[in-house]
């Protein structure tokens, strides 16, 4: 074998434990639903699972009042899901896309009517 051919391998060698620790560093796992906690200047949203139902809790920043939803409907596509819950005249509707699963957008509609459009952030 040539001496360059030795060089390259041991270059490539040297090379590819700091291309695996690069790529590794952050493992790809599937997560079904937006879990945690969410939040902007104004709201605070929960969503979490209990005794298999998925919840929704919503809270004005400041306020110590909440409600708190279950009964989901799902709806969407599976880059885009959307997830519903109902109250009286009230929609409360979270949409999240797994391709940035730190971030959902909440809206409320009140007899289909839009009255709340919020991007809120994992904390």
């Amino acid at each position: 074998m040539r001496l360059d051919t030795f060089a390259l391998a041991a270059v490539v060698g040297l090379a590819v434990p700091g291309i695996v620790e690069v790529v590794a560093q952050r493992p790809a796992i599937a997560q079904v639903r937006p879990l945690g906690s969410f939040r902007d200047s104004q709201w605070d949203l929960s969503l979490f699972m209990d005794r298999g139902n998925y919840y929704y809790r919503g809270q004005a920043r400041g306020s110590r009042e909440y409600l708190e939803l279950w009964n989901v409907e799902f709806a969407g596509t599976p880059d885009r899901r959307v997830y519903r819950w109902y109250n009286a005249n009230y929609t409360y509707q979270v949409v999240w896309r797994p391709a940035d699963p730190d971030f959902v957008r909440l809206q409320v509609f009140e007899n289909n009517r839009e009255i709340l459009n919020r991007l809120l952030e994992r904390y």
